[in-house]
């Protein structure tokens, strides 16, 4: 991607280059050439990431779940039906402390091991709390989520269009070892150049996580399954396709 430079190695290797040079080695087995790419979907994606669930189903959806209860910790909210008013919440001390650090950093862990798991090697739990580049992925993150909040309050719209354009900023900044505005202006390029393609996805990401939401524990599945969803159309929007085979170790 022109502008931007070739991205860093990060310690991961080349674990079977492929000439891509992306940091964490997406590749073929056993030195075959690739197969031809099938178009970028919604089924293909969601196929794709019910397939790395299954085959490392522990990790993915512990550690996802992890980081999903973390970003909840916090949350208090209260209703009212027939005069009676309702409420919820854990009410644990620092609650909001813990799921605002946890919405900054997760998304960190989160796209090191959705980008692992996309260039085939299986993830660990290390790896759910291993955080590439923190300071610029971190601030990157804290930046764009304040642009989303900021564009919500006053007009809603403006922040639903930047929350689309920033999806990509935590792969940014960890997969292409880039700066905070490097990694946001990567994101919202790729997002703004390639609307037809993503959009769909941004779309049923967001009803599985309302379908998450309605039933709670089925954010056990939609998390990591959203998570994928978006680390494969990260990876494919940008030409290379994610690894298709069972995962190595």
């Amino acid at each position: 991607m022109p502008g931007y430079g070739a991205p860093q190695n990060n310690g991961y290797g080349n674990y079977g280059n492929t000439g891509q040079g992306n940091g964490y080695g997406a590749s073929q087995p056993y030195g075959y050439p690739s197969p031809a790419q099938p178009a970028i979907t919604v089924g293909d994606g969601l196929s794709w990431a019910w397939s790395r669930i299954t085959d490392n189903p522990v990790v993915l959806l512990v550690g996802f779940g992890l980081w999903t209860v973390l970003t909840g910790i916090g949350v208090e909210a209260s209703y009212t039906v027939n005069g009676v008013e309702h409420s919820y919440g854990l009410g644990i001390p620092g609650g909001n402390i813990i799921s605002l650090a946890a919405i900054l950093i997760g998304p960190i862990a989160l796209a090191h091991v959705g980008i692992l798991t996309s260039s085939g090697r299986k993830a660990s739990f290390r790896d759910v709390f291993t955080f590439p580049n923190f300071l610029q992925a971190f601030l990157a993150i804290l930046l764009s989520r304040l642009a989303i909040l900021i564009g919500t309050i006053f007009l809603i719209i403006p922040g639903i269009i930047l929350g689309y354009l920033f999806s990509f900023v935590a792969y940014a900044a960890v997969e292409r070892n880039l700066g905070v505005t490097a990694a946001m202006r990567y994101s919202m390029r790729l997002l703004s150049d390639n609307v037809g393609l993503l959009l769909p996805f941004a779309l049923i990401g967001f009803l599985l996580y309302v379908a998450g939401a309605i039933t709670v524990i089925g954010w056990i599945i939609t998390g990591p399954l959203v998570a994928l969803m978006t680390t494969y159309a990260y990876v494919r929007v940008q030409g290379r396709d994610v690894a298709r085979y069972p995962s190595q170790g």
